[in-house]
């Protein structure tokens, strides 16, 4: 195996740019498993990362090199744990404040956030679904299971927390409306949608409206704004809690509930959960685009445009 690799890093001079630099290939420190990278995605913390954001962060991971973004992935192991052996295709989430940073070709990641692929679901469906299917996951399996019949809006419905809302809700039986954008209304609706509700044009809510569960991913509305909007028992859910911390107070003393996800890590248990749901086909991957990793401004400017239909992925060892 070579001893240099490819790795992605903030360019010099503060331009909002990434790079692709060589550096040496990182080795693993016990309970580590060196992962060669095949397929990784973008998200939002990345391109905050980009312009300037998580400071603190990015301070801390730059004493382990010079990788500061990417956080999921697809791979291929290159060296033994407990579990996983050299040679095993993994999948895997990096804890995403401390962690080490995938966007590179190697990366000596904890043993306990990685688990064995299947060889039927691909390097890039199976990157596509780590952390945006495990978020839906926590949602509608551990915060608010939905009943056939059941209500659910999902607002964002083709981002990648979205989309794999829509179809998790849609395959427990739920009626599912989708707020996206007029262009993406077909798509969210061959995901599992039974009603569109374009943001250009209608309202979040209706009067009438009694859902069961609101997911939020964008974090556009409050549990104050949705609360008139919720059954008995229903649940608003935001991807960010700050933006009402008072709902999440009054929450406590309703029949309605507030939740929130800020999803810093996983387990072998629920990547195991994630790929179940996929060979079931209760879940589906979502990919807007692929992008080399020669590529990244280009992939990092596409996560950051409206209307995508899933997730934006870095091919970087095909």
């Amino acid at each position: 195996m070579t001893h240099v690799m490819r790795a992605l890093t903030l360019a010099p001079g503060g331009d909002g740019r990434m790079e692709v630099v060589e550096i040496a290939v990182p080795a693993p420190k016990p309970g580590q498993v060196l992962v060669q990278m095949k397929v990784s995605a973008v998200n939002e913390m990345d391109v905050q990362v980009r312009s300037g954001g998580w400071r603190p962060q990015v301070k801390a991971f730059r004493r382990a090199g010079p990788v500061v973004t990417g956080f999921e992935f697809v791979g291929v192991a290159h060296s033994d744990g407990r579990r996983i052996r050299s040679g095993d295709r993994v999948i895997g989430y990096s804890h995403v404040l401390n962690g080490p940073r995938t966007h590179a070709d190697y990366a000596c990641i904890d043993e306990n956030d990685l688990q064995v692929v299947p060889a039927q679901l691909g390097d890039e469906d199976a990157a596509a679904l780590v952390v945006m299917g495990l978020t839906a996951v926590e949602i509608l399996e551990r915060l608010k299971p939905l009943r056939p019949g059941q209500r659910c809006l999902v607002i964002g419905a083709a981002g990648g927390v979205g989309v794999y809302g829509v179809q998790l809700a849609s395959s427990q039986g739920a009626e599912v409306s989708a707020v996206c954008s007029v262009a993406n209304g077909e798509w969210a609706a061959s995901q599992g949608a039974s009603q569109i509700r374009p943001y250009e044009s209608e309202p979040l809510y209706r009067s009438g409206d009694r859902f069961d569960l609101v997911i939020d991913t964008p974090a556009k509305s409050s549990f104050r704004e949705a609360a008139p909007y919720l059954a008995a028992g229903g649940m608003y859910v935001t991807t960010n809690p700050t933006a009402d911390l008072g709902g999440f107070v009054r929450s406590a003393f309703s029949s309605k509930r507030a939740g929130y996800l800020m999803m810093l890590r996983s387990n072998p248990a629920k990547l195991a959960r994630l790929i179940e749901l996929h060979a079931t086909g209760a879940m589906r991957a979502a990919v807007d685009s692929v992008h080399d990793l020669a590529e990244v401004n280009a992939a990092f400017d596409r996560f950051a445009v409206r209307g995508k239909q899933g997730r934006v992925l870095l091919r970087i060892n095909p």
